[in-house]
């Protein structure tokens, strides 16, 4: 009797045992839902809880979960176009447009080219974008701040350092050309506690001398790179007294800003290979991350030439590269800044082969390229759709595209 009674309770322990374990079961499709709106910081730490979580990356179901939700956000932005007309004569027309709307579908020609001219050459006409302002600036160290919606644009004064003829003593003259070789822009970005606008360069000197070159002058000067900084509120550039590593490839799309922070990435650091640096507006210090070679070859030419811009996605610094021989597009997000580990493949887009030059992402991660056809379109990474934009790449060559959200210009 006992003993009988002994198996009815272990029967019914048994049956709760297994009713708990039943109750605690959470099948895949609701826990993968949940991992797939966590940040991607704490996808990676939760890897290590069960098998099937470290692999998610690997899992097509999981991964397009995750990208729709990163994806889709609303940051409506607009565009603006710069081409430049060639005629018969040799002599350039320069055009801007503006391209806004969900689609881009509204397009305006604006009147910009005689009020530009008289700060740059426009051919080498480069920008950057913050909070409806444009940084635009040029080959030859002209900078100028420049509102589209109120039209409103302020050039940036010339610096000490600019000046360098200051520095040649007069015994020194007529034998020593002393210039600043290259003035190259890194960053715009915007600094919240104060309240300021902040552009970051790096000058570069070409000394030559045509006498003797042991002259004391010559012998007792260092003209190392400088960096700069310019401030907003007092108008005024001074000296960084840093050693950060710097880029010759100073183009949109080789810098991106946020949160008080500027990023470029650099081809070579060290001999460590390529890597992203970040520079901190508050206490204006820097940090590097290295780009591990199996997130992207792009930066090895001896692999295949290639393409490759930086971009925000979603709060998350994007490494976006094209690559020709395979024709598709490849998108790396960094979770974490100065973990060469935190660097995350998380899309290969792709092959494409009407692609014939890309030219520029977008803040909701679209990719603008002219197609085959000569047509411009963009790519959207969320529904992987291709969309005209309304321009057709023919007599005129374009030299730039900035993306911009329409605000005021800050005081």
């Amino acid at each position: 009797m006992e003993f009988h009674q002994h198996c009815i309770l272990q029967k019914r322990s048994m049956a709760s045992t297994n009713e708990k374990v039943i109750s605690s079961y959470i099948p895949d499709e609701i826990s993968y839902s949940i991992l797939s709106k966590l940040p991607l910081k704490s996808l990676k730490r939760f890897k290590c809880v069960q098998k099937s979580w470290s692999l998610l990356c690997e899992n097509h179901h999981f991964m397009n979960m995750f990208l729709n939700r990163f994806l889709s956000y609303n940051d409506p932005t607009s565009l603006i176009l710069l081409r430049v007309l060639e005629n018969i004569n040799v002599t350039c027309e320069e055009i801007f447009y503006s391209f806004s709307g969900e689609r881009f579908e509204n397009k305006v020609k604006l009147d910009w080219s005689s009020s530009l001219e008289n700060h740059f050459e426009i051919t080498g006409l480069f920008g950057q974008h913050l909070n409806g302002t444009l940084c635009l600036y040029g080959d030859y160290g002209e900078i100028v701040l420049l509102n589209p919606t109120t039209q409103t644009m302020k050039p940036l004064p010339a610096s000490e350092a600019q000046s360098v003829e200051l520095s040649i003593p007069d015994e020194a003259f007529g034998y020593v050309d002393l210039q600043v070789e290259y003035c190259l822009v890194h960053g715009f970005g915007y600094e919240p506690v104060i309240n300021d606008y902040k552009v970051i360069r790096i000058l570069i000197y070409n000394l030559q001398s045509s006498a003797q070159s042991d002259a004391d002058w010559l012998s007792d000067t260092n003209f190392n790179p400088i960096w700069e900084i310019y401030s907003l509120r007092s108008n005024s550039w001074r000296k960084l007294h840093v050693n950060m590593p710097y880029t010759w490839e100073c183009t949109d799309g080789a810098q991106v800003y946020m949160d008080g922070v500027c990023h470029w990435f650099c081809r070579s650091y060290r001999n460590v290979g390529p890597c992203l640096v970040s520079f901190y507006l508050r206490n204006e210090e820097f940090l590097v991350t290295l780009i591990p070679s199996d997130i992207d070859n792009c930066f090895d030419f001896d692999v295949q030439p290639s393409w490759i811009n930086l971009a925000v996605l979603n709060e998350y610094i994007a490494l976006i590269s094209y690559h020709k021989e395979t024709t598709t597009f490849h998108i790396s997000i960094l979770s974490e800044f100065g973990m060469k580990e935190s660097w995350t493949k998380l899309l290969i887009v792709g092959p494409l082969s009407c692609v014939q030059c890309p030219i520029k992402v977008g803040t909701k991660g679209e990719i603008f390229f002219i197609r085959k056809d000569a047509e411009l379109v963009w790519l959207d990474l969320s529904t992987q759709m291709i969309a005209e934009v309304g321009y057709k790449e023919r007599e005129a060559r374009i030299t730039e595209i900035i993306v911009y959200k329409e605000s005021i210009l800050p005081n």
